[in-house]
């Protein structure tokens, strides 16, 4: 038999159990609760879907970045809310989104530069560096987008921001130049990564301003080979062209000064009266060669002891009639050929000394000495005798 006093405490655990009930399907039980978010995580049981403020769970595997509309019952948890669905479909964002405009990047992740990085949670189908305006949510320090629209390269370079620029390699080494037709650039390139003088390239990297424009390559796929620079005859080249030419070398050095141009040429060898035909990246004030060669010995050029003109280059070949030596160690010796004959000049520096009746051949320019015909050669490797 039951008591009033027990049968008042069945009927209050009954009408704590109720209102447990009522609270944990909500007010009214027929309606169902509604959420559409975005989902942030996915497991193979359970999902998050975010708007941005809000964050339900889901007992469900969705596809991460895609936007949900779930009805079902919500309710509490200690992690936070959750709703056992009835059902679940992809939809449209009825939510406010925020907007982050900068570059897209790649690197160890996913990312928006603005030049500050924002993380991306799924990857965009954007060439790296491009300017995008992306809509999307925020959930845990990540970006998770729903829109984009691509706005392209920028135009200018930009201190820590992507910028892609295509040019000729005018400087090699482990900090290789290139021209892009208004400035130089300078490439700081993953380890291994090069690049060759006189090809064109385009290349994608971030900007720093050093003592120069600076692009700083994060990959080796971010330096595309796209050809040579354009081949142009060397009287007509420009910076970043590859000047075309035969021409007479007419001075060595750690560098060779031409016939033909003003502007001496690197990355070769040949001796004084040699031509040369070249094809060589134009620098500022230099010649930089990538496809030189003698096409032409200065053993081949002619005699010239009778053609005297005053500054030009020459070949001459004869036979030393007398030697004077002056105590300074200045020398002159007479050279006689073909009726014809000249005063060679011999500097001290030369260290040559030669005898009469010698037979020489000496290679470099007309002058005078004390009004009469002479002739001067640059080096001591420019003069030789008998057989040369």
């Amino acid at each position: 038999m039951v008591t009033n006093k027990e049968l008042k405490i069945v009927l209050l655990i009954g009408s704590a159990v109720v209102l447990i009930a009522m609270a944990t399907i909500g007010a009214s039980p027929g309606k169902l609760d509604k959420f559409t978010g975005v989902c942030v995580y996915s497991s193979d049981s359970f999902s998050i879907l975010s708007d941005g403020r809000i964050s339900v769970g889901v007992y469900s595997p969705l596809q991460e970045g895609v936007v949900y509309r779930v009805e079902g019952r919500m309710y509490n948890t200690s992690s936070g809310l959750r709703i056992r669905h009835v059902r679940i479909e992809q939809a449209e964002p009825t939510f406010p989104l925020s907007t982050v405009k900068g570059a897209y990047w790649t690197s160890s992740g996913h990312y928006i530069l603005t030049p500050e990085k924002v993380k991306l949670a799924v990857p965009l189908p954007v060439e790296k560096g491009e300017m995008v305006t992306v809509e999307g949510i925020w959930y845990r320090n990540r970006f998770y987008p729903l829109g984009y629209s691509v706005l392209g390269f920028s135009e200018r370079p930009r201190n820590g921001m992507p910028w892609r620029v295509e040019g000729t390699v005018i400087y090699g080494g482990t900090r290789p130049v290139l021209w892009n037709g208004s400035e130089e650039v300078v490439l700081y390139l993953p380890y291994g990564t090069e690049v060759e003088v006189g090809r064109r390239v385009r290349v994608v990297g971030i900007v720093r301003f050093y003592s120069r424009l600076s692009l700083i390559v994060d990959s080796p796929d971010d330096v595309l080979v796209v050809g040579h620079g354009e081949r142009v005859p060397v009287s007509k080249a420009s910076i970043g062209d590859i000047a075309v030419g035969n021409c007479t070398v007419i001075g060595v050095g750690r560098s060779l000064k031409l016939d033909c141009t003003g502007l001496r040429l690197s990355n070769f060898r040949a001796r004084v009266g040699d031509r040369v035909y070249f094809e060589a990246v134009k620098r500022k004030s230099s010649l930089y060669c990538v496809d030189c060669r003698v096409i032409e010995p200065r053993e081949h050029l002619p005699n010239e002891i009778c053609s005297f003109s005053e500054g030009k280059f020459a070949r001459i070949s004869g036979r030393v009639e007398w030697v004077k030596v002056y105590k300074n160690g200045f020398g002159l010796a007479n050279v006689t050929g073909d009726k014809c004959w000249v005063l060679l000049k011999l500097r001290k520096s030369l260290d040559v000394s030669l005898e009469v009746n010698q037979s020489v051949t000496a290679y470099g320019f007309f002058t005078t000495y004390r009004g009469m015909p002479a002739f001067e050669v640059p080096s001591g490797d420019d003069l030789c005798s008998e057989r040369c």
